[in-house]
């Protein structure tokens, strides 16, 4: 199995799980060189280094990304009957109906302008299985699947919503993620259902009958081996099903539904190489193979002397005494390790994830007065009255003089954040998911993570600038690791504790609350793509800054660029590019893009935020809008209608979903009655009605600045033929992006054998991204205005001869082969969501800074002249983003035996994520076999970062897709 990849943390993470390593400026904004974007040119950033180790990313055999196959979602829209089409008009011009292509029912079904039932008083459960049982025609299962739903949970939150999950199981054996959530009002309006719950279920169970071939040890330890770790030896014991080790660590059976049918998987749960790895996997019980794969880690007797803010701030800068005890934070009698009732800390310095001898902490507080007190440094010229610094990266050990006060601040902070999210409006409750050593999974806060793993004494490269969270499902204890800040000779960074910044501290914290409230009907946590990850950044952000706000710790007046992430650590600057309250063409110098664009940010700006699209720059877009909301609504209700809508969310939401989400809060929290200033808000950030995205991995969405239109709806009819031929293309997919969750959703439509294509129930206007994909051809997505008197919209796509679905063929290919993951012929089955990945030097995938190439050889149904090529060279399987292809050469055959160059060229950062058309130059007659050639990964200064500079770029390249246009 292949290994790489990288994590989300506070300051440090891509869409494909890159490493940030932060180069911080003082009294302005942060600056990040990150793996996905090596190139410091490319985005304008300062690089200061990059050492970091890069980790492996997050995979889903279902959807690989989120970038699902359109073949998969043409089959489910065609499979709609004239039944399931009165249904989804009945809902209105603002219903929401999107189907799994996998399943073929629904993940969502809703109404943003209404309730789906009329007030009852049954039971909750018993109005939204009867709504589901009453319209077989959308959801499609019958007594034998309703049978095989488990209730999970059914929690009641702060407005009285009842949240409910039920999980589908056989012969004891839960399915992973497909399941069945309802939403009911307390006046038993049903407001949504959503999971994509499987059909046939039981049928389906009996043909996979056949015992695991892998055992559950065997399946931990390929968990392990899959991100590069190792399993930590520990004691295993059996729990029914499930089987435990001595460590945390856990596996169990669970069903597991591919496009290509139900599998028999192991689900564990591993902390792999000392606990620097926490990852969640689905095993394959009969291959051994990867079906899922999830990194956890999102990054980014009393009287203690504590600080609320950070050391030397205005405000909260100042030790004070808290009694940890008196607020029962603390137990009674505790008195070598700071163990409450919501957090576990101690300084893991060695970064092993327990306790050590030397890294705990005593109970403060002596009979004469409270302990511990905070001893400045003066490490550089940040370190000042208002930026106390609590170490010297110059000294080693220096971290030792304030470790007692770090740990118990950190414990201080998480404890009071517990208890601030556990009250109304966010009302973050044990029965919605919370931290809480009484539910067995308090908060394994690491102080000083990693303090003395490097050489001198002091934190090794991979332990300083950053934090993160990890957040497993309900139950399972989250680790919070909180690394020093600063370097020796680093005037950019305070060097000090991240367990000192509160709004670090309270930034990790909230990840768990994100990840906690937006899950599948197993618990899992959905926030996997670029769209949703940003988004968790943001409520990170927005939650922490929000309670520093609330408390006058931090000020925030009627001027914008005041509210600032990271205040603290960049010496009174920003690990942002821009301040939290920067409205849009706010005139402030913290509201200046890193290109110099002013004023806040809208929906368009989401790749260029910071240089290429990345969480957390991304995020800003999402983290201003909350903010905006705010200000609008006032912080109690606007804080209360954007946890509910977390709530209320689909799963690996785009902003525009959880937009609908925040909209549905407040239909059930006022009866709608801020519906149109709650549109007009995000219509501002460019988040209006006739915005476009595909899906939550799509990194360049189309902005529209428009609310909701009024009036009649309208039909789009057309057809699409064949650019070359002019034949009628059938089946193939049309849809308008951004309204519904889904390819198969809403505004949707397949082609009939004469090409053409209705979709009906359109409200008129201009959409951002009208979708067309024909099995065997190039994607087209542009602009489409939409008349009131009707539309009619034709598309000529061009053949697409490399694409399996339209008869080409992988016939020969050098490097190991990693299927089932990401084989070769994954690099021309026209989906961004899967690849072919391959090695930068041996096939074991050994570190090197030498190259050997990797070629792809692709057989078309025919020769071809060529006249275009158009190629993504992303990173896939998880890999991070410097394994993307860099350097490439294209080399045609007429028979597959006699090569010859066509083009050769290099892939920047900036080439990701998307189909790059490039024009052969020479040997494009006749062909009918292409070969691509890898020759360098996306590595910076490839000869000196590698074997053992952190890039994943160093062990393995990939590419995401090949295609080839011309005429037969």
């Amino acid at each position: 199995m292949k290994v790489s990849g990288k994590g989300r943390g506070l300051l440090a993470v891509t869409a494909v799980g890159a490493t940030t390593v932060l180069a911080v400026t003082a009294g302005g904004g942060a600056t990040a060189a990150t793996s996905a974007n090596p190139d410091p040119k490319a985005s304008g950033e300062n690089v200061k280094s990059v050492e970091s180790k890069e980790r492996k990313g997050n995979y889903d055999a279902r959807t690989p990304s989120a970038r699902t196959d359109y073949a998969r979602a043409a089959k489910a829209v065609g499979k709609e009957t004239a039944a399931s089409e009165k249904f989804r008009n009945s809902l209105g011009s603002q219903g929401v109906v999107s189907v799994d292509p996998n399943t073929g029912t629904p993940e969502q079904v809703t109404k943003l302008n209404g309730f789906l039932t009329a007030a009852s008083s049954k039971k909750a459960t018993e109005i939204a299985l009867a709504y589901v049982k009453a319209h077989p025609e959308v959801f499609k299962l019958s007594e034998s699947d309703l049978g095989t739903l488990k209730l999970r949970k059914d929690y009641v939150d702060d407005l009285g919503t009842h949240h409910i999950s039920w999980v589908q199981e056989v012969d004891g054996i839960e399915v992973f993620s497909n399941g069945l959530k309802a939403n009911v009002t307390k006046k038993g309006e049903l407001i949504s259902l959503l999971g994509a719950p499987i059909a046939g279920l039981v049928a389906k169970a009996e043909a996979r009958a056949a015992a695991p071939a892998l055992s559950a040890d065997a399946a931990r330890s390929a968990a392990a081996t899959d991100v590069d770790g190792k399993a930590a030896e520990a004691k295993a014991t059996k729990s029914g099903a499930v089987t435990k080790y001595s460590n945390g660590d856990t596996v169990k059976p669970v069903w597991f539904n591919t496009a290509d049918g139900l599998r028999k998987g192991w689900l564990t749960y591993v902390q792999a190489s000392g606990g620097s790895k926490i990852y969640s996997h689905v095993i394959d019980a009969q291959t051994g193979g990867l079906l899922y794969r999830r990194d956890l880690r999102s990054e980014g007797s009393g009287d203690a002397l504590v600080i609320d803010n950070y050391p030397g701030a205005a405000k909260g800068g100042t030790q004070r005494t808290e009694n940890l005890i008196y607020n029962k934070w603390l137990k009674k009698g505790a008195k070598t390790l700071l163990e409450g009732n919501s957090v576990q800390a101690f300084a893991d310095v060695n970064d092993d994830n327990v306790p050590n001898a030397g890294e705990t902490v005593k109970a403060p507080g002596t009979p004469t007065g409270s302990e511990y007190k905070f001893v400045p440094f003066q490490a550089n010229a940040l370190c000042t009255a208002s930026t106390l610094c609590s170490w010297d990266p110059a000294t080693p050990d220096s971290w030792k003089t304030n470790m007692n006060q770090d740990v118990t601040n950190g414990f201080y902070l998480a404890s009071n954040f517990h208890d601030w999210l556990a009250k109304p409006p966010i009302s973050f409750t044990p029965a919605a998911g919370s931290f809480d050593t009484a539910g067995g999974d308090p908060v394994q806060l690491n102080a000083l993570d990693g303090a003395a793993t490097g050489e001198d004494g002091g934190p090794d490269a991979n332990h300083v600038n950053n934090a993160n969270m990890n957040t497993p499902p309900d139950g399972t204890p989250p680790v919070m690791q909180m690394y020093l800040f600063g370097a020796a000779g680093d005037d950019t960074t305070v060097a000090t504790s991240s367990s000192n910044a509160a709004d670090i501290l309270y930034h990790e914290y909230t990840h768990g609350l994100s990840n906690r409230l937006v899950v599948d009907a197993t618990g899992n946590s959905t926030l996997n793509s670029i769209q949703a990850g940003s988004m968790g950044e943001a409520w990170s952000d927005f939650y922490a800054l929000d309670y520093l706000v609330s408390h006058g710790l931090e000020k925030d007046t009627t001027a914008p660029g005041e509210v600032l992430e990271g205040k603290y650590v960049t010496g009174g600057g920003s690990i942002r590019t821009q301040a939290n309250d920067c409205r849009v063409k706010a005139v402030s110098p913290n509201c200046v893009g890193i290109d110099g664009s002013v004023g806040g940010y809208t929906y368009g700006d989401f790749p260029t935020i910071g240089g290429t699209p990345e969480v957390h720059a991304s995020g800003e877009v999402w983290a201003q809008t909350l903010w905006d909301l705010r200000e609008r609504f006032g912080r109690t209700y606007a804080l209360s209608i954007i946890t509910r809508a977390m709530e209320l969310s689909t799963a690996d939401p785009t902003m525009l979903d959880m937009r609908n989400a925040i909209v549905q809060a407040d239909l059930v929290a006022s009866g709608g009655k801020n519906a149109k200033i709650i549109w007009q808000v995000f219509a501002n950030r460019g988040m209006g009605w006739f915005a476009g995205v595909l899906d939550g991995g799509d990194s360049h969405p189309i902005e529209d600045f428009h609310i909701p239109p009024t009036g009649a709806t309208t039909t789009i009819t057309g057809t699409v033929t064949d650019k070359d031929t002019g034949a009628p293309v059938p089946g193939a997919l049309v849809f308008i992006g951004g309204h519904a969750s889904g390819y198969a959703g809403d505004y949707s439509a397949v082609t009939g054998a004469n090409g053409k294509y209705t979709i009906t129930g359109v409200l008129p206007g201009t959409y951002g991204k009208f979708v067309v994909s024909g099995a065997g051809y190039e994607v087209l997505g542009n602009a489409l205005a939409v008349k009131a008197g009707g539309t009619t919209a034709n598309f000529a796509p061009r053949r697409n001869w490399a694409a399996a679905s339209g008869g080409g063929s992988v016939v020969d290919f050098t490097g190991p082969d990693f299927s089932p993951q990401c084989g070769p012929g994954y690099a021309i089955d026209s989906s961004q969501g899967t690849g072919w990945g391959s090695t930068t030097g041996d096939n074991r995938g050994t570190p090197t800074n030498v190259m050997i190439p990797k070629n792809i050889d692709i057989k078309l149904p025919a020769a071809v002249n060529i006249s275009k090529l158009s190629i993504d060279p992303s990173n896939t399987c998880g890999d991070p983003g410097s394994a993307s292809t860099g350097k490439y050469r294209i080399e045609t055959s007429v028979d597959g035996t006699t090569w010859a160059t066509a083009l050769e060229g290099e892939f920047t950062a900036a080439n990701r994520g998307k189909y790059n058309e490039v024009t052969p130059t020479a040997n494009t007659t006749g062909v009918q076999y292409v070969r691509f050639v890898m020759l360098s990964p996306q590595v910076p200064d490839f000869a000196t970062n590698c074997p053992n500079g952190g890039f994943g770029g160093c062990q393995f390249t990939d590419m995401t897709e090949l295609q080839v246009y011309g005429t037969k």
